[in-house]
């Protein structure tokens, strides 16, 4: 299950033992205090995110092979959040009509549910190989905190490997179910993905999700197959008496036969 980062700790502020100019000093000054604090940490994280586009810069720049797949990663994490658009089709796997069918469910899902669920493709990780590890990271980017991410999930499909990955926060999951959710990873994305419909893959796979979150039975789930009958001890006994008594009938009646037509023959004559 995903570990949703907690927001940040709030300052607490005592309060003072002085009279009221006093107080209105030591508050004046705690807030500039951390006005400081605050324009501190916006520099370290300027200089953090920095560093971050320059070590990116750095893989693509030195690594031809997959230089283009790190810069996919990197653009999908710096995408905005797909609040009302839904999908991220850095892959380019889906067509108009299939975007507008999926964009159409998300939106009846997220209306009917509360639950909202993001859609992303892309051709490959190399970074990031795994698939649940980077649709962790993409939605811990997009919702930093549990409050944020709570019910909020987030379908990854990967077009190089034929594989998907789901993360969420923990209600989402806990309502999706792990039935659903296996299902969706070792069936729907994998048979559709060998045969490279991935509008069908995409858009089954959310209606599976969709199908949890709305507390229905799974519309792909695989059909039980059929026990086969086994005989009792009196029903075979019974079988092959049948048989016996047919096999007796054709060798006994054959001769019966010829002999009663050679008659009738023999007669014409």
């Amino acid at each position: 299950s995903r570990k949703a980062k907690q927001g940040g700790k709030r300052r607490r502020r005592t309060n003072s033992n002085q009279g009221a100019a006093t107080t209105t000093t030591t508050n004046n000054n705690n807030n500039n205090n951390d006005d400081d604090d605050i324009g501190r940490e916006g520099e370290r994280g300027k200089g953090k995110m920095a560093l971050a586009s320059a070590g990116i810069a750095a893989l693509v720049a030195t690594s031809p092979i997959s230089g283009a797949a790190i810069a996919s990663e990197f653009d999908v994490l710096e995408a905005p959040v797909p609040e009302t658009s839904y999908i991220v089709d850095d892959g380019g796997i889906l067509s108009k009509a299939g975007k507008g069918a999926i964009k159409g469910k998300l939106i009846e899902l997220e209306k009917t549910t509360g639950y909202h669920l993001n859609v992303v493709t892309m051709r490959k990780l190399q970074f990031t190989p795994d698939p649940f590890e980077f649709s962790d990271k993409v939605l811990e980017n997009w919702y930093p905190t549990l409050e944020q991410g709570n019910n909020k999930g987030v379908l990854l499909i990967i077009t190089s490997t034929k594989e998907g990955g789901i993360s969420g926060g923990p209600s989402f999951l806990g309502k999706v179910g792990d039935d659903i959710l296996d299902g969706v990873i070792s069936e729907t994305i994998p048979s559709l993905a060998a045969e490279e419909k991935w509008n069908e893959a995409t858009l089954k796979s959310v209606q599976r999700i969709e199908a949890g979150l709305q507390g229905k039975a799974d519309p792909f789930a695989p059909k039980a197959k059929k026990a086969r009958k086994t005989l009792t001890q009196e029903e075979v006994k019974g079988n092959f008496n049948f048989l016996f008594a047919a096999l007796a009938v054709i060798i006994i009646g054959t001769p019966l036969a010829q002999t009663v037509i050679t008659n009738v023959m023999k007669k014409d004559e």
